[in-house]
This record gives structure tokens, sequence and C-alpha cells, in this order.
């Protein structure tokens, strides 16, 4: 891909991640929300605070799939095998989100052994597609489909249907009629949306992170570790801040993650970070028994916004995503 492509695909996928461009704010709001961001940030109890973490694209994300040219059987083992480790470290119980075709890709032998050693540690596992294909490019009928052939290793795995599902790239459906129909189906088969509150482009920075390991860059790969970690602190207090403003109240976050090489060297340190903060790890199924997540979910749109700018649409708040701070230029631009 050029770089002009990379250029292109990262300003669309921000501008899929926050509705900047869309909500706005009178300034009074703007610096009450500034306030609120500052105040969440500071200690609070365990019992006040709780996040479910969740790692995308199992068992390789497509970052490290792409930097390879194809997939690295061993890689895909050692990402899952070290991040693994931190969350039993850590005594957290997170949810794999898997994408079927790289089960197939990785090797079905191996691509079901990573998904079995998920399940052994304690973990739980969801759908994520068959293929990862954009839905606002598909039909309902082929939707349908991805949902249903992204079943297959899952299954295979649990002994039964996982159940939850958390569309690619948070596309839950471009227009009214693609998004209720694709929510009734999923309800009709037992599904339970997985929606996510906390995204910190870490697929920007694993993109830069491994040219510069490519390189042998170290001082480089460094500082993309210390940026990113940096990112998340900031990105985390930012959505705390967001939807006490929707909500009165921080709910429960779902932290997005991606099986990528960046978080398999980082995610202890991404774990301290919500420590630090005094939140109490809990699964995916208790972080959703909050009321905040029985929102109504009527609102569609072609991008992929966390879930606090959805809810606030919902409950008509308005809130500015011109707030909400982007990874530094220079980790955007490090493969030029």
């Amino acid at each position: 891909m050029t770089g002009l492509l990379q250029d292109l695909r990262y300003a669309v996928r921000r501008l899929r991640k926050s509705p900047c461009f869309a909500l706005t704010v009178i300034g009074t709001l703007a610096i009450g929300l500034g306030a609120t961001v500052i105040i969440c940030s500071l200690p609070a109890t365990a019992q006040q605070r709780m996040v479910a973490v969740t790692v995308d694209d199992l068992p390789i994300a497509e970052t490290d799939h792409a930097a390879a040219g194809s997939v690295d059987t061993v890689e895909a083992k050692s990402i899952n095998r070290a991040i693994l480790d931190s969350l039993r470290r850590h005594k957290v119980s997170a949810t794999g989100f898997v994408i079927d075709k790289r089960v197939e890709d990785v090797g079905e032998t191996s691509g079901i052994a990573i998904l079995r050693q998920w399940v052994q540690s304690g973990n739980d596992l969801g759908n994520h597609s068959y293929s990862h294909a954009d839905f606002n490019q598909l039909t309902i009928e082929q939707i349908e489909e991805e949902i249903v052939h992204g079943e297959r290793s899952i299954s295979n795995v649990l002994g039964r249907r996982p159940h939850y599902f958390r569309f690619p790239l948070n596309h839950t459906g471009d227009t009214a009629a693609k998004h209720d129909a694709v929510a009734t189906f999923l309800r009709q088969h037992g599904y339970k949306l997985a929606v996510c509150t906390i995204d910190n482009e870490d697929s920007v920075f694993d993109r830069a992170y491994l040219i510069a390991l490519a390189r042998k860059d170290h001082q480089s790969a460094e500082r993309i570790r210390l940026e990113y970690l940096s990112y998340t602190g900031t990105e985390i207090d930012y959505y705390s801040g967001l939807n006490k403003q929707v909500f009165g109240y921080e709910p429960p976050h779902v932290m997005l993650l991606h099986a990528n090489r960046l978080n398999a060297d980082t995610i202890d340190s991404v774990l301290s970070l919500f420590e630090q903060r005094h939140y109490r790890f809990v699964d995916l199924d208790t972080a959703e028994a909050d009321s905040a997540f029985a929102t109504p979910d009527t609102f569609f749109t072609q991008y992929g916004w966390m879930w606090g700018y959805r809810w606030a649409r919902e409950r008509n708040v308005k809130v500015n995503g011109n707030l909400e701070t982007e990874p530094p230029a220079w980790v955007v631009q490090y493969r030029k």
C-alpha cells in the first residue's frame, strides 16, 4: 500500500471513530467537558470504576498479517502467548473476537490451538465475522453469511455458538434498513452486541512499531511504545469524561485492543494504566449488565464511532468530538 493510501486510510479511520465533524457544542459546554475529564482522572474506589478487556482479530491482527506479507504462525503463537500471560498476571477475564478466515490463514491446527489456549486461560471468545469485511459494502444477505460462517472455529472450541458479536470496523449498518435487519438477525440467533467504549488507535501505533522493528530502529521502537502508553492513558481519561457527560456517571468501560505485536510487548503496561486509575477488571457480561448498555440502539452511521458518541446521539446530549486528541503526527508519518 502506498504512503498516500495509508494516509487516506488513517484519515477515514479517524472519521469513523470520532464525529468531530458532526457534533458541535457551545463554548461553555466544551469547557464543562474539559473539567469533567480532569475530575474523572482522579482516583476512585475499585468498586466505582470497571473495565472489560476485549481483544479483536484473533488469532493475529491485520497490521501484523500485512507486514509479514503472509501469516507467520510462529509470530501468531508468540503474540497470543504474551497477551494471555499478561491477562493471567493481572487476573483479567477477557473476550477475544475471532476472524475465522485468519484461523484458516494461520493453519487449522495452530489456529484452533490458539483459540483453545484463550478458553483454557479463563477467557471467552466472540464472533468478529468470517473475513472482517466492511459491512458498509455488503448486502444484508452477505452480512448474515459473514456472521454465520464466522462461528465455525469458535463453536468448535466452545462447543456452542458464541454469545457476542462485534462488527468489523464497528460498522453496524450504514442505512436504517441494514442496521435494523442485522440487529434483528443477531437477536434471533442469540447474540449480544459487543460494544466498545475506549479505542486507543493501537493499529496506527502497531503499523509504525512493526516498521521500526523491521528496520532495527530500536530507539524509535521504544519511543513508539512510550507514546502508545501515553496516548492510551489520555484516551482512557477522555472517554471516562465523555461517558460521564452522557449519563451523569461513569458506566463500566469496554476496552478495544487488537492481537498485534505492539500489544504483546506492552499489554502489562496497558493494564497497569487502568490499575493506576483504580479500575476493577470485569468480564464483558458484568460490564454490559449496566443500564447504560440498555440504551436504545436506533442510531445508524457509515462510521465506526465509539459508543459514547452513539449514546450521546440516542440521548440527545451534545458533545464535542474535537476535544479528543489524535496520535502524534510523527507516529502516523513514521512509515515514510
